[in-house]
């Protein structure tokens, strides 16, 4: 019996040996380098810290802008920027609450629109980047801001006069609020491709149904440009790594409040990396 355990201890060591093996030759040949994005917050300078992960290639690349969730910084953020640097796409992930010195709820998403606009000069700027094919994502309160920005009216005030991004996704970015408070217009969006996630079981917005109406409500061209992706079993932020939770939220249930669960989904989030990989592909590589 022990010479078997010794047996399938050595087995186990060797797989996981050459599982590992392969994980590291996997992974793609980045520099992590932590920049400084200058901002202007209540009328001050400010500098907000962000992750920039390029590939060591030579020549241009695309890039994306990443927007966190209003819990800040977390892993999601690496989940996904591993998984398109894999595909030969930099990620320049912004933290914006720690140089604010906010706490999470600390601000609104249309407060920091401002925010992409300085990151996406500092990319323009990098000699790594191709400046003409520049995307952005967002979960939750990035998500919000990636909606609004991907509007003509938000797109010029933050980027400049005719400029957007290349493409957007926006993960759970609930759409109940879109035309119906103030500074949360979204109307005439830029001719670039939008992609939005949503869990069916999502208790901010009572499931997809707001988020097809406002894709429905587009004019026809700009209606061809937006796409949806529902997924089953899946609740707001259900692609986080925590564990469940139960949160009281007044923007819960199209705003009537209430609670709102949080349930992981591993399946989904796989689905969700794998699909937020391939519209990037896609759209800016």
């Amino acid at each position: 019996m022990t010479r078997i355990f010794t047996s399938l201890n050595s087995l186990v060591a060797t797989f996981l040996a050459t599982a590992a093996a392969h994980a590291w030759d996997e992974t793609p040949r980045l520099r992590v380098n932590y920049l400084s994005v200058p901002i202007e917050w209540n009328g001050k300078p400010a500098t907000l810290g962000a992750r920039f992960q390029p590939l060591n290639v030579t020549g241009k690349i695309p890039a994306v802008i990443m927007l966190h969730n209003g819990s800040g910084v977390n892993y999601r953020g690496v989940y996904y920027a591993a998984a398109l640097n894999t595909a030969g796409i930099a990620t320049l992930e912004v933290d914006q609450y720690g140089g604010r010195g906010i706490a999470p709820g600390g601000t609104r998403p249309t407060e920091v629109l401002s925010d992409v606009g300085a990151a996406y000069g500092l990319l323009k700027g990098r000699v790594e980047v191709d400046p003409e094919r520049i995307g952005l994502t967002g979960m939750s309160f990035g998500g919000i801001e990636t909606m609004l920005l991907m509007t003509k009216r938000y797109s010029d005030i933050a980027l400049g006069q005719g400029r957007h991004l290349k493409a957007a996704l926006a993960l759970y970015p609930v759409c109940f609020r879109y035309n119906h408070a103030p500074g949360f217009e979204f109307t005439n969006p830029v001719e670039a491709p939008l992609r939005i996630f949503i869990g069916i079981e999502d208790d901010l917005d009572d499931g997809p149904g707001a988020c097809e109406v406002l894709i429905g409500g587009l004019a026809p061209a700009e209606t061809a440009r937006v796409s949806l992706r529902i997924f089953p079993n899946a609740t707001h932020a259900f692609d986080g790594f925590d564990g469940a939770a139960e949160v009281s939220d007044p923007l819960a249930h199209r705003g009537k409040g209430g609670t709102m669960r949080i349930r992981p989904n591993p399946d989904a989030r796989e689905q969700a990396r794998n699909d937020l990989v391939q519209f990037f592909t896609t759209a800016i590589k």
